[in-house]
């Protein structure tokens, strides 16, 4: 058996696929109402069944056109609801028994479209016909401008792929009973070949989901990427951080068994005070117990500010970024990686931050003098670390000093904004970094962004943490980025306690790099 369907409907398979334990996604209602039109389209399902008596491809359409009468005829944007999880489970419930029950589950990631990835698609369709009715073989389509997918509330395979990053041609496999893998098409034919399928029968007629299961599971072991922690806006010395330091400490600490470097990027405290500061380095000394890396900190603006803001030369109080321990450049030979850290509240009034030219100019000759020493250095990834938002997004004032600016100025940004943003980022596309961490705003955030340099187009993408210890009545933020060293390709898992109440950080969100 085998499904076609858009890239962004992912999780809606996902869900079909899963056990009846699982909770659906969250979703917008156009999203769900094209998915389920998708499903009456010809050319959307392959199956051996085809019209028989028993033709999946028909019932499938027939639930799906039953369901989608259930939604409005038309949905603008304007009134494009965000449907709970019971909403959506009530409509796509129906279908999940045609999705149900298979021994396992593949997505085929092509690295093009259908003419351009002509193996893919010959994989895709050997495979859903092959596999006969004990499989069920998925192929998403998308458009590879947008080579970035962003998923709420992803379904287990969508997360192993985000822990796994991996340049497509690939393949996903998972099953019901919760293993999963990924692997280069090349690999997944020959896994699917002599492992899934015995090598005797056209079928799976004598491999058993358990078997199936277990095949998959030890497929698996020993593919994750590195991965970065990125914490941000800990606020020592709000009730709120310390209300939540103990418990934060126990969940980073089953984080960090598996965490390759972990970076904080600024706002380690709510004032440039030397009792919040020796709290903080407490929390660097269990942090550092827990790794075998130092922790590479930046300040924010409340690190050298009081209450994070400032008019002249009121309310600095720099000294403490002497105190922080931090590099402005560090060589990681593990991830094989070169951080760019960064002091964006050098200058600047009110919580506003820049980096002027001195700054950059002194982490390009530092890398400069390290690559002239150590040519290898230049093939390592690159990742930049700064404290204030190199682009701009709304969110309602949190910190006291936001809504005071907010209730007497009006426009909140103006008054935290990063005012060399473009220059920065520029400089960033120029020194071939790839990524960009920050925190400040205390809400998560993602951009994928094209850099125009000197004629040549480079990708950065640039990772908001928000703050992980949730100040301001936010959601404690964490994020993990996953990354291939080899091939510069980074994953992002964004994860949240919204309660703030020890309920539990949930991943919320993943951002997925599926560049060819």
């Amino acid at each position: 058996m085998g499904a076609r369907f858009e890239i962004g409907h992912a999780n809606f398979v996902g869900y079909l696929t899963a056990d009846r334990k699982a909770l659906a996604p969250r979703a917008d209602e156009h999203a769900l109402a094209d998915f389920l039109e998708s499903l009456c389209e010809r050319g959307t399902l392959i199956s051996a069944t085809e019209d028989t008596p028993d033709d999946w491809i028909a019932k499938i359409a027939y639930a799906a056109q039953r369901e989608r009468k259930e939604l409005p005829r038309s949905i603008n944007k304007r009134d494009n609801r965000v449907l709970t999880s019971s909403e959506v489970s009530q409509r796509l419930d129906p279908l999940r028994t045609y999705f149900n029950g298979y021994d396992f589950y593949a997505m085929v990631l092509p690295s093009g479209s259908r003419q351009q990835d002509k193996a893919s698609d010959q994989f895709f369709k050997k495979i859903a016909i092959g596999s006969r009715s004990r499989a069920l073989i998925l192929m998403p389509e998308w458009q590879h401008s947008d080579h970035l997918l962003q998923v709420v509330d992803p379904f287990p395979a969508l997360r192993i792929l985000a822990e796994s990053p991996i340049t497509p041609p690939a393949v996903v496999f998972w099953t019901s009973l919760g293993s999963s893998c990924v692997l280069p098409l090349a690999e997944a034919e020959h896994f699917f070949t002599y492992e899934l399928r015995s090598p005797a029968s056209a079928g799976l007629d004598t491999v058993h989901q358990l078997i199936v299961d277990r095949f998959i599971r030890n497929a698996a072991s020993g593919k994750r990427g590195k991965r970065i922690l990125h914490l941000s806006d800990l606020h020592f010395g709000t009730p709120e951080a310390a209300r939540r330091r103990a418990w934060l400490k126990e969940q980073l600490a089953r984080e960090l068994s598996t965490v390759d470097r972990v970076v904080v990027t600024g706002d380690l405290f709510d004032n440039p005070e030397e009792p919040l500061r020796e709290s903080f380095e407490e929390f660097r000394t269990d942090v550092e117990n827990l790794t075998t890396k130092d922790l590479l900190v930046i300040p924010g603006n409340h690190d050298v500010r009081t209450h994070g803001t400032s008019f002249g030369p009121l309310g600095q109080n720099a000294k403490y970024v002497t105190d922080l321990r931090w590099d402005p450049v560090v060589v990681d030979e593990d991830l094989q990686a070169v951080f760019f850290s960064f002091n964006s509240c050098e200058t600047e009034d009110f919580a506003r931050g820049s980096v002027g030219d001195r700054q950059r100019l002194e982490r390009s000759q530092l890398f400069d003098r390290n690559v002239r020493r150590r040519p290898e250095l230049a093939d390592f990834a690159r990742i930049a670390l700064v404290h204030h938002h190199p682009y701009a997004y709304d969110t309602a004032p949190s910190a006291l000093y936001e809504r005071i600016i907010a209730r007497l100025f009006g426009n909140e940004e103006r008054f935290v904004a990063f005012v060399d943003a473009e220059a920065f980022v520029k400089w960033c596309a120029s020194r071939g970094v790839s990524l960009i961490l920050h925190g400040h705003k205390h809400v998560p955030h993602l951009v994928s962004a094209t850099v125009s340099v000197r004629g040549r187009r480079h990708e950065i993408t640039v990772v908001g943490c928000g703050s992980t210890t949730g100040v301001g009545g936010r959601p404690m933020c964490y994020d993990i980025i996953t990354m291939d060293p080899t091939t510069k390709r980074w994953n992002v898992l964004f994860y949240h306690d919204e309660e703030g109440d020890g309920s539990g950080f949930a991943l919320q969100n993943v951002a997925i790099d599926l560049r060819s």
